[in-house]
């Protein structure tokens, strides 16, 4: 069933971050996708939700590890997030006191 999305939307799916291939990473297979928007329509997760997990900002989406096929991003972002992981780790005092 195909959905039907406003102008904005459309606009907003176009964008050069949805169509990079993506590994999605089930409990018993790897499956690579061409892009975000085809997995999304292969596999009924969310797009964003899809992006998300790629970059790091949450685990998992729809009970699957997803990254990117060529790995750069994931190293960029993974990294991004240690560094503040241990920004935080090193603050003595919360940010009002």
């Amino acid at each position: 069933m195909k959905r039907k999305f406003n102008k904005a939307t459309l606009k907003f799916r176009t964008h050069p971050k949805f169509n990079v291939p993506v590994i999605g990473h089930f409990c018993d297979k790897s499956i690579r996708y061409s892009s975000i928007l085809k997995a999304e329509e292969m596999t009924g997760i969310i797009y964003h939700n899809i992006f998300d997990a790629c970059i790091g900002r949450i685990s998992h989406a729809g009970m699957a590890h997803w990254e990117y096929e060529n790995g750069k991003y994931w190293i960029k972002y993974k990294a991004k997030q240690i560094v503040g992981q241990r920004e935080r780790a090193m603050r003595l005092i919360g940010f009002n006191g």
